[in-house]
């Protein structure tokens, strides 16, 4: 992809990828292995922006869904370590969320993601989405990733990204 495009535009998309992962970088909260449940969750807390409001004065529920986005890519970066965009070929298959609580400008979330499920080609990333102060919870869901080849079509998740993620698993 990167041989046929003008260097100008090459170079604005790898200083796009470097500065989103300084900001994925300061917002994860990292904890040290000590091989106990805790370290299968991975929690990043939210900063609600203005952009992120709507008209009835409080997140969009679209925004949610960003939310879950971030929580996977923190997740990545603490268990599997910086890497490259185009190395992690997982795309969004499906999505759920159910809203149990709006969150306000003011609030501070926390959003929490793991790992419930592994199959042969695809991930089911969980979320839940709570107040950092009171634990009340948001909203809670899944998004479902499926490994894809350069072709767009899914594969088998590689065994190095695999032996990585079934440490992580958290059954029932």
């Amino acid at each position: 992809m990167f041989r046929s495009m003008n260097y100008k535009y090459f170079y604005k998309l790898e200083k796009w990828k470097y500065l989103i992962i300084c900001h994925l970088k300061q917002n994860v909260i990292i904890k040290r292995k000590s091989g106990n449940m805790d370290d299968k969750f991975n929690q990043v807390k939210i900063q609600v922006r203005i952009a992120d409001i709507d008209g009835l004065n409080h997140v969009n529920n679209a925004v949610y869904l960003t939310f879950f986005e971030l929580g996977r890519t923190n997740f990545f970066l603490k268990n599997i370590g910086i890497f490259d965009p185009e190395d992690v070929d997982f795309v969004v298959k499906h999505a759920d969320i159910e809203f149990k609580k709006p969150i306000h400008f003011l609030d501070n979330p926390i959003v929490k993601t793991w790992i419930s499920k592994i199959g042969n080609t695809s991930v089911v990333f969980s979320h839940e989405i709570f107040d950092e102060k009171n634990h009340n919870i948001y909203a809670s869901g899944a998004t479902v990733a499926v490994w894809v080849g350069k072709d767009g079509r899914k594969r088998a998740i590689p065994d190095s990204i695999r032996e990585k993620i079934t440490e992580l698993l958290v059954t029932s």
